[in-house]
């Protein structure tokens, strides 16, 4: 008799209880007195309002401008924040940025050995405030609004480096301008109106001007003289200026070598896994005539021209990817898991602003059509930035931030660039923190690397490991084969192919369990299944997943995977009880856990990017007196259980954010792995806090995020932990039910 399947153990959000904890610190040491910084300042601050107080007029709107302000490198948390200080002068915050410093002054013991992480703010405001900053500090006579003023490193005015890379030759080259303009609030269309105005006395023509929204922050397509981009760049809320981006394929081109390296294979029109799950591939489309099956539908954004035949080629190759992964020559197709509208949103008559143009085909679509899953092989040619959130990013990063969908996106073949300048960074959007950023393997099996051209890490922080997983995308050595939709399967490589894979596993847990799985926990699975091994955090990410959904549905007899979900409400601690059996454990044990949350966003606001974050703290004995500590020769009670180190053992944490106490938390995605002896557990928990900010202060409110987290418990030498985990929590935890006939497989250690 076969054994029976152990599956992912579900309703683990029945673990999940209320408490209540005491929290603070102590006091905080400050860099510099009132008195210091207003001596350190003021030079900057001369020197700041000269500069703003020869713009020209036009240049700013209602006679406004924007300067820079940087907080000391210890003040990166929200609570320190200076809005006393800038609601005291009647001046606003329009964005701000990661920018790195070396402290005149440091409240450690030993001065940092390179510069630090610190807060760039955009701050907005009359110009006769802001050129005489100082006297209006004073002249409040506030020790709320002191306390905020020697919290600031630097003050300056905003320089050349908004200007980005404009190179070619043309006389007119096709720009992408960034504006501090909230449409959302009365002066983001006066900012509008302004540049407007400033454009046309430049004599620069905005009829044709394209205009995308995110956040606070407007995107702009125009053209202008090369010779007037310096008299362009001095518009006061000019958060930036560069060369339009291109939109590119996520795949390397073979076309050379796909005539002799293809097979016959034949697309049967097999029924569909699970005939209500629907994903959408946003890619060049596909054959007039393909011989996918009926369950794959070719759609056309609205108002689009003519195909292009390389387009065609791609799309055809990333929905075969999505459908099948790999092919095998001689080997019968799987049945594909879901269905898909595969969304035709790059036509022959792109022009140099195709790169907005197909995001809003894009979102259009996704506004208008609900879908399970939706998987990207295109975006901008353009590794990330870390002062700045590309358009694609936040668009689809504020889209997935509902929870609703799993969104997907290649991680670029640029990996095999410039390493110091950044260019082999992942590209927007897989980027995004709401986003499964895929990278590519390139061998389905061990022992696996990275793939030469598949794009690096790190990301942005938050947003730090990227990409968040690999999955195989094919090498020279060993090719994707992927069907061309017209009968025959050539061989391919690129996180083109990668990416739909990986979508493709994502598809098969949601056909297998159904609504039992949220896109977030899909996510939340994907990244806890993956594999880093012994290789660089910056090349895999999370690491490479695993080519059989057995490996991601199932456990082992020796272990058990719950599935906790739901949602986090604002300012609330929650314990979440891990899984014991009740007759606890008798050899070593092996944690793993994975938290991911689908957070809200602030474009304008990179460094503070993310809205929502979590607190968490481990307890490894949470039964019995939580004993006492000394304090200042005093022996009290304590309150709580103590906690243990697990979460923050990340390489990349380690590093260059070793010194941001707070960076982690605002992460959307943490996952760690420890071991145990038995003897020191306990019934231990996580005690989870969800924290709340809107451009770096603190928030009254926001809303309830999505939430999943996953976590395996594995007791060495055991043979039944799996049910007896499930035996001591009846009622409450339960094996998932498969809702569809998918072949699973026993897994073996």
């Amino acid at each position: 008799m076969a054994n029976p399947i152990n599956y992912l153990i579900g309703r683990g959000e029945t673990l999940v209880q209320p408490i209540s904890l005491n929290t603070g610190g102590g006091d905080k040491a400050h860099p510099y007195t009132f008195e210091e910084a207003m001596v350190r300042l003021r030079p900057e601050i001369a020197s700041t309002g000269q500069s703003v107080d020869e713009l020209p007029a036009l240049a700013c709107p209602n006679d406004e401008a924007v300067i820079s302000l940087t907080l000391h490198p210890s003040y990166l948390a929200k609570s320190y924040h200076p809005s006393r200080l800038l609601n005291g002068l009647g001046l606003r915050q329009v964005g701000s940025r990661e920018r790195r410093v070396m402290p005149a002054k440091w409240t450690q013991k030993e001065a940092p050995a390179e510069p630090l992480v610190a807060p760039e703010l955009f701050i907005a405001g009359d110009r006769r405030k802001l050129i005489a900053l100082d006297r209006a500090v004073l002249e409040t006579r506030d020790e709320a609004i002191y306390e905020d003023f020697r919290r600031i490193e630097h003050i300056s005015a905003l320089d050349d480096g908004r200007v980005g890379l404009v190179p070619g030759v043309e006389r007119e080259p096709p720009l992408e301008v960034i504006l501090h303009a909230d449409v959302a609030e009365w002066w983001g269309h006066d900012v509008l109106r302004g540049f407007g105005e400033w454009c046309r006395s430049l004599g620069i023509d905005i009829r044709n001007i394209r205009r995308q929204q995110a956040g606070g922050l407007t995107f702009l397509g125009l053209h202008a003289p090369r010779d007037q981009l310096t008299e362009l760049s001095q518009f006061a809320f000019l958060r930036r200026l560069r060369r339009m981006p291109k939109l590119a394929f996520r795949d390397v081109e073979l076309r050379a070598g796909e005539t002799r390296s293809s097979f016959p294979v034949e697309l049967n029109n097999e029924l569909v896994v699970d005939s209500e799950l629907r994903a959408a591939i946003f890619d060049g489309g596909l054959p007039a005539k393909h011989q996918f099956p009926s369950f794959v539908v070719s759609r056309e954004a609205a108002g689009i021209g003519a195909a292009l035949p390389q387009a065609v080629r791609h799309g055809s190759q990333v929905t075969s990817a999505f459908l099948y992964g790999p092919l095998t020559q001689g080997t019968t197709l799987e049945r594909a898991y879901s269905g898909v509208d595969h969304w035709r949103v790059i036509d022959e008559d792109g022009d140099d602003f195709e790169l907005m143009t197909t995001l809003d085909r894009i979102m259009e679509v996704l506004e208008q059509h609900p879908y399970d899953l939706v998987s990207l092989s295109i975006g901008p040619d353009e590794a990330l930035l870390d002062h700045d959130v590309h358009i694609w990013t936040a668009r689809l990063d504020q889209f997935a931030a509902t929870g609703r969908t799993l969104v997907v996106s290649a991680a670029g073949n640029n990996g095999s660039m410039d390493v110091d300048s950044g260019l082999c960074r992942v590209q927007p959007a897989a980027d995004g923190v709401n986003v499964l950023g895929v990278g590519a393997s390139d061998n389905p099996r061990k022992p696996w690397a990275r793939a030469s051209y598949s794009a690096k890490g790190p990301g942005r922080s938050p947003g730090l490991v990227k990409p968040d997983v690999l999955a195989f995308g094919g090498s020279s050595r060993e090719l994707f084969y992927a069907a061309n939709g017209i009968g025959t399967a050539t061989g391919v490589f690129g996180t083109s192919f990668a990416a739909p894979a990986a979508a493709r596993l994502g598809a098969g847990l949601r056909a297998l369990f159904g609504t039992q799985l949220s896109p977030t926990a899909l996510r939340a699975l994907l990244v806890h299944h993956a594999d880093c091994g012994t290789h660089d955090q910056c090349d895999v990410g999370w690491g490479s997943l695993p080519p059989r959904l057995d490996d991601l549905a199932t456990c082992l007899d020796d272990e058990a995977t719950v599935v906790y979900q739901g949602v986090l409400e604002p300012a609330r601690y929650r314990r979440f009880l891990l899984p014991v059996p009740a007759d606890g454990f008798g050899g070593m044990v092996d944690l793993r856990a994975t938290l991911v949350t689908a957070t809200p966003v602030d474009p304008e606001d990179a460094i503070n990017y993310t809205r929502t974050g979590v607190s968490i703290t481990f307890r490894p004995k949470t039964v019995g007196d939580p004993g006492t500590y000394m304090l200042k020769g005093e022996l009290r009670q304590r309150s709580v259980h103590q906690s243990a180190s697990f979460f923050g053992q990340s390489a990349m944490f380690q590093t260059e954010q070793m010194l941001r106490d707070d960076a982690q938390r605002w992460e959307a995605v943490l996952k760690a792995g420890r071991r145990f002896r038995a003897s020191t557990l306990d019934q231990p928990v996580f005690d989870v806090e969800h924290q709340a900010r809107a451009h770096g202060q603190g928030a009254q409110r926001s809303d309830t995020v999505s939430y999943a987290l996953i976590v395996t418990v594995r007791e060495k030498g055991a043979t039944d932990l799996y049910n007896r985990v499930v035996r001591s929590y009846a009622g409450r935890l339960e094996a998932m039910r498969p809702q569809v006939n998918i072949p699973i497989r026993t897994r073996s250690s």
